[in-house]
């Protein structure tokens, strides 16, 4: 069905809101009738049969917190009178009457709710605080509703059916419309995705739905009752079986660890090793392995270990199996230095001590932003090239292999041809500020903000001066693109010969994690210069 035709745009905001919720409808609205849920095609059809002022009204209700509202105070300037908009929204099935009068109080000022007691010609009680005043309001609720003193309040209907409506636009079960109009506020572009439906039945959906869920309850903190054990179980069932697509598996993962976390919380060992058996591979390797051998479970730690996901066969070189950790990394470079540190654990003050201490060329605190700068101008139009199944949803920041296994496997023939480009120079700075050009106006999952462009490129030059380091890191990157998120050295500096220099910096009592002993163990491979820089607090007493 045609949704109803715009009608003569009212002063302000006109149909802003509406027209981003019919976007929403829309999207779904169009898959083939065998693929689309019913009570979604319901869901469109009646919002189709509403006029423009009550599809305004119900897009502004979607935007607004709480299920209840007074109709007085639904009087917004592109919808006109709420009367109307409110009897269609009713008729429809997408509002109810409130008859509970403790939920109507609840939306009053206190002001109102003194005012009530005078209508009814009551004395008001000597505790006038809002709780009181509730309280006493409730137990003459048949006055209330006799004396039809109480506003006219609206319930909000049709969640379920929303929420899965969100669900089938944005593939996840984050997203809603306030989502949508920021994205259109900011002018932020995505990929395009392929028309039709994203996933190939009508159940499939609902088993991508229902894994969403699972995995977003287990944070609910009920799990880890000793009593909840029959909904641990029934939980697994939901999680026990692969996803449709990576990003569902990475929330699997995850589920199923915070999920084994909360049985052997409850005292529930086999139960929890049952689910580290049916974890992706990949995930919490290590912790794992600790948790396998303080269980004395040594063929399922061998069993693990065997797996062959690229983590366990990292960890395989190191690790021993009688002590059940893994050997102490290779060293890195180090320095040490005595400096006047902030008080406490301020972000970034001790890392701005240490730049200030290093007195670079020029000198930058990025962390793991420039590693994805660098993934990012060095392949962003193959990481937004159009593959089977990387891109199903209008708003995706990434395609949904990208921080998987597979995303290398499935195009490694374009990127080792990309990476010897870089090698060769043929690659070069101008390549990568046509990519931003080109691609730079992309929301995606590695650059969420804009790029500090001089400084970036002051860096960039200099990496390009280099070029089989360049070539050396994308490859480093593009392996495992994950890599970009964690544990790259704090400080980027750009020495005064146009090197590139990056400092690991720790404070008193910081250790460096294994990711971050990882990356400065591989940047002098490619002829990178990179230390920790431990700092210790100097005493400022004259």
């Amino acid at each position: 069905m045609a949704p109803s035709a715009p009608s003569p745009e009212p002063p302000g905001l006109g149909d802003f809101y509406r027209e981003h919720l019919l976007e929403l409808v829309r999207w779904v609205d169009d898959w083939a009738p065998n693929l689309c849920p019913e009570d979604l095609q319901a869901y469109a059809r009646d919002f189709y049969r509403l006029s423009p002022a009550a599809q305004r009204l119900w897009a502004r209700l979607l935007l607004r917190k709480g299920p209840r509202f007074m109709v007085a105070d639904l009087a917004y300037e592109e919808c006109g009178a709420p009367e109307g908009p409110v009897l269609e929204l009713l008729l429809g099935g997408f509002l109810a009457l409130e008859s509970a009068v403790a939920e109507c109080l609840a939306l009053l000022p206190r002001s109102a709710l003194l005012a009530l007691f005078e209508a009814l010609a009551l004395p008001r009680p000597k505790d006038q605080r809002r709780g009181a005043l509730e309280a006493a309001l409730t137990a003459e609720a048949p006055a209330l509703l006799q004396g039809q003193v109480l506003p006219l309040t609206v319930r909000r209907l049709r969640g379920r059916a929303t929420q899965r409506l969100y669900f089938a636009y944005f593939g996840e079960t984050e997203g809603d419309l306030s989502t949508l109009v920021v994205s259109a506020l900011q002018r932020r572009r995505f990929a395009r995705a392929p028309e039709g439906a994203p996933w190939p039945s009508r159940q499939a959906f609902e088993a991508a739905l229902a894994l969403h869920e699972a995995a977003d309850t287990t944070w609910d903190r009920t799990l880890a009752d000793p009593e909840a054990g029959p909904w641990r179980r029934r939980l697994f069932t939901a999680l026990a079986f692969p996803g449709l697509r990576p990003r569902d598996e990475a929330r699997r993962g995850r589920g199923l660890w915070r999920l084994a976390r909360r049985a052997r919380a409850a005292g529930e060992e086999g139960f929890a090793l049952r689910i580290l058996g049916a974890l992706p591979k990949g995930v919490e390797t290590l912790a794992c392995l600790r948790w396998l051998h303080g269980q004395n479970a040594r063929e399922q730690e061998a069993w693990l270990l065997a797996g062959g996901d690229g983590e366990a066969r990292r960890l395989l070189s190191r690790y021993q199996f009688a002590q059940g950790r893994c050997r102490p990394a290779p060293k890195v470079a180090t320095e040490k230095a005595r400096l006047a540190l902030p008080p406490g654990r301020q972000l970034g003050r001790v890392e701005g001590a240490a730049l200030r201490h290093l007195g670079a060329f020029r000198g930058w605190h990025w962390e793991n932003r420039f590693p994805a700068w660098v993934l990012y101008l060095s392949a962003a139009d193959v990481i937004f090239a159009p593959s089977s199944g990387a891109f199903t949803h209008p708003q995706q920041t990434a395609p949904h292999d990208l921080f998987t296994e597979d995303f290398y496997p499935a195009r490694a023939e374009v990127l080792e041809a990309r990476c010897a480009a870089l090698a060769s120079g043929a690659f070069g700075l101008g390549a990568a500020q046509g990519l931003w050009h080109r691609f730079g106006g992309y929301a995606n999952a590695l650059v969420p903000g804009r790029l500090p462009s001089s400084a970036l490129w002051l860096a960039m030059g200099a990496l390009a001066q280099t070029p089989e380091r360049w070539a050396a890191l994308v490859a480093w990157l593009l392996r495992v693109p994950a890599r970009c998120r964690r544990g790259f050295p704090d400080l980027t500096l750009l020495c005064a010969g146009g090197d590139l220099r990056f400092v690991e910096v720790k404070g008193p009592g910081d250790q460096l994690r294994p990711e971050q002993r990882e990356w400065l163990t591989q940047l002098p491979r490619w002829g990178f210069s990179a230390t920790c820089l431990t700092l210790e607090a100097a005493d400022d007493a004259p």
